[in-house]
């Protein structure tokens, strides 16, 4: 098969297959998943519950990082000072309103996946909904001693909370992964295709998160093996439309904004929910049904050849960036 057309190759990619840096990306693979496996592995030996659930937060912050961290070390060995930024994701951005309409997009489109995952797992029965008394997310709150507080309180209350980890809490931690998997390792395997690269990707992220995923990680009612076969296809399915978003706009962020609302929305179900816990293997954004929104996103994306980088603009001298004219050398 011949080469890819540039038009799928990000200015950081490389040219062609033959030129793929498949040492740099097999170090990468390598260092992260055992830095990873050495900071999560001594919550494998703490027993007391309560000294458990005050560190698994912390660290599972700080396996986040890793993969920036690690991509990070590889292009400053292997890149000139002025290319280090670009090549984890961080061109300059023009022009900023489409990058602003992008970033709308990160935001809505994780979101619109977790909401619609629930009729769906309603109509398939296995998710009981009530949207009259919104039972279940009233009695967890009765449960943590705020039985006075107003369902309708309530209610806003927590959709303010998914804006706020959206867009703020979750956005650091959420960009040292992308950094990592849409920021650097996706444009390395660009010259691939795009399905080659979205599958290698959602793979290694998916494996990834392994040892949490053991520990009961998003799907505590599953055995180890199938939580992870079932991380790696959701990663496959999300970590699509995350490589689309950086792509399109050339930059990381967009992808870190829509793992950053992924996380914040976790919880989504519960608002609607009869009940106070739901069935995260099949209800929600990382079950099944969420699943099948997304692949129906990503099949729309991948049909209508929507994987095109943003075009690059004329350089001005006067307030050009040194990157810039690579940027432009590689289009």
């Amino acid at each position: 098969m011949s080469q890819p057309p540039k038009s799928v190759l990000l200015p950081s990619s490389p040219h062609s297959r033959a030129d793929i840096r498949w040492r740099q990306i097999i170090w990468f693979i390598i260092s992260t998943f055992a830095i990873t496996w050495l900071i999560v592995l001594p919550l494998f030996f703490i027993k007391d519950p309560a000294a458990f659930q005050g560190l698994y937060t912390p660290v599972v912050v700080v396996m986040m990082f890793i993969p920036a961290f690690v991509a990070w070390l590889i292009v400053r060995k292997t890149r000139p000072k002025a290319h280090r930024a670009r090549s984890l994701g961080f061109a300059r951005h023009r022009p900023l309103p489409r990058l602003f309409g992008y970033l709308a997009l990160a935001f809505l489109l994780p979101i619109s996946v977790g909401l619609l995952s629930l009729p769906i797992a309603s109509a398939l029965g296995l998710y009981n909904a009530d949207l009259t008394h919104f039972s279940g997310l009233r009695e967890a709150f009765d449960e943590a001693g705020l039985s006075d507080m107003p369902i309708q309180t309530i209610f806003v209350t927590q959709i303010i909370n998914v804006v706020l980890a959206a867009c703020f809490l979750n956005l650091i931690p959420a960009l040292g992964e992308e950094t990592g998997w849409r920021g650097w390792l996706t444009p390395q395997l660009l010259p691939l295709g795009i399905v080659p690269t979205i599958i290698i990707t959602g793979i290694i992220w998916g494996l990834w998160h392994t040892p949490v995923l053991l520990l009961g990680h998003n799907y505590p009612q599953l055995p180890g093996w199938q939580s992870v076969l079932f991380m790696v296809i959701f990663s496959t399915l999300i970590g699509g439309i995350f490589a689309w978003l950086a792509i399109r706009t050339n930059s990381v962020w967009p992808a870190a904004l829509g793992h950053s609302t992924l996380n914040a929305t976790g919880g989504l179900p519960l608002l609607f929910s009869a009940d106070t816990t739901f069935d995260t293997a099949h209800v929600g954004i990382t079950g099944t049904t969420g699943w099948l929104v997304a692949a129906v996103i990503l099949l729309v994306l991948i049909g209508t050849r929507s994987f095109k980088p943003a075009p690059v603009p004329s350089v001005n001298p006067d307030t050009a960036w040194p990157s810039d004219y690579s940027d432009l050398s590689n289009s």
